[in-house]
């Protein structure tokens, strides 16, 4: 299905490509869309062609004699233009993707292109580059790795709900990077520079979940030898993160919900009210609507928490995200073990790419993690990564995957320092201690 280019008559278009045959046929599929092309042969001759006029989008080839994409782009950015840019080039390796989005990439895709799906990415960007759109992506700070076409997309809904007060209720599986959004909310309202603080409801005993989010007053339970403030205290004026918002027992839910209606609540054995001025952003991996339907979950309070709704696709979902994320990985943690790691191999990146990631992003990180662990050269390979489960088996142990993945990198740290626990531990990153739990939790001392 062809995507037209949206409300304009027409949009413009320079590919730019060193390989004749490709360039012409972008071209010529591109104006069956309604798109106005031109060609250049190489990012100088670009340069001369920007030099008489601008276009509304611009495809980019790496690989180019006459200088190479990297360096045009750079060249264009430093020179003020800030044009839309897809990369499509045939070899792209993660250290080269994440330097082109770091250079202003918009996204990027590789040879051989689907047609379809460069159109549907080139409408998007296109629509979000007009001057209708009231958000501003651009300005929008996010400490996070991510496409346009992939994790990018909630860009600009957040940048326009975050400097409101609505309730923000963030939608996905675990390990996608809920709390990240939830801070960029935080980072880019007003209460900015305020307190940020998370809870976990899963985390936490129903017996002492009311104390820890609203307080209670001496003597309140068995053990209340002193008063204390809970975390709605502590969040006054900034934002409270309720992480995991579906395992809060319905007593709970009920003093929840009075907050979000009238902006106060009583501590644990007190008939006092407390006003706090506390912005709500939710969470959760669990579909509320069936435990609604389940009696476990109140409609009312449902309706209050989704005021904005926000969901986050899984990693399988982003798969042009991965190599992105596994450089940011890389740097991360190369620092931590101080190993000079320079980039992934394509064959690492390839058979990340093919796997369904139940655990999302955090199991990705684990994995690059324990690579970076087991790397005896600069360069990580496809060998350092264990087997992955295929897709039904993958789904269904994702807590098992994430558990097995750490097992084996303790296994395999401790051969390494043959048996040094006090090294390993070190190599690890954990104290010896730490090191002594995980041996006992596994089952291998």
């Amino acid at each position: 299905m062809i995507t037209k280019p949206s409300a304009k008559t027409a949009y413009t278009c320079l590919v730019i490509d060193d390989e004749p045959n490709h360039r012409h046929m972008l071209r010529l599929h591109l104006e069956d869309a309604g798109y106005i092309c031109a060609e250049a042969a190489n990012g100088a001759d670009a340069v001369a062609q920007l030099s008489e006029r601008s276009y509304d989008i611009l495809l980019l080839d790496i690989a180019m004699a006459v200088m190479d994409g990297l360096s045009f782009l750079s060249y264009i950015r430093q020179n003020g233009d800030n044009t839309p840019v897809i990369v499509i080039t045939a070899n792209l390796d993660a250290k080269t993707a994440v330097s082109a989005m770091k250079l202003g990439a918009a996204d990027y895709m590789t040879k051989p292109v689907n047609t379809d799906e460069l159109l549907t990415l080139m409408a998007e960007l296109l629509q979000a580059e007009s001057p209708a759109q009231p958000a501003s992506k651009s300005s929008y700070k996010f400490d996070g790795v991510y496409s346009a076409a992939g994790l990018g997309k909630i860009i600009e809904p957040l940048a326009m709900v975050a400097p409101t007060d609505a309730t923000v209720l963030i939608l996905g599986e675990s390990g996608t990077g809920k709390e990240l959004v939830a801070r960029s909310v935080h980072d880019n309202s007003a209460r900015a520079g305020k307190p940020f603080v998370a809870v976990n409801a899963a985390a936490l005993n129903e017996n002492i979940i009311e104390s820890e989010l609203f307080g209670h007053v001496k003597g309140a339970f068995t053990g209340a030898a002193a008063a204390r403030e809970g975390r709605f205290s502590e969040a006054n004026g900034g934002t409270l993160f309720l992480d995991e918002i579906g395992e809060l027992p319905m007593a709970t839910q009920v003093k929840l919900l009075r907050f979000l209606q009238e902006k106060s609540y009583e501590p644990v054995g007190s008939s006092k009210s407390i006003t706090a001025d506390v912005r709500i952003v939710a969470a959760t991996n669990r579909k509320l609507e069936d435990m609604i339907a389940a009696g476990s979950f109140r409609q009312d309070l449902y309706f209050r928490l989704s005021v904005f709704p926000v969901y986050l696709p899984a990693l399988r979902e982003r798969v042009a995200e991965i190599p992105l994320l596994i450089e940011h990985f890389i740097d991360k943690y190369s620092a931590r073990f101080q190993k000079k790691i320079k980039g992934a191999a394509p064959e690492f990146t390839k058979k990340l790419q093919k796997y369904t990631f139940p655990g999302n992003v955090r199991e990705l990180e684990n994995l690059v993690e324990r690579s970076i662990i087991l790397a005896r050269t600069d360069m990580l390979t496809e060998e350092l990564l264990p087997e992955l489960s295929d897709a039904n088996e993958a789904r269904i142990n994702s807590d098992a995957t994430l558990k097995n993945n750490e097992k084996q990198t303790i296994i395999d740290v401790l051969k390494e320092c043959e048996g040094n626990r006090t090294k390993a531990a070190k190599q690890l990153g954990i104290s010896r201690r730490g090191l002594y739990n995980k041996l006992k939790e596994y089952g291998l001392e």
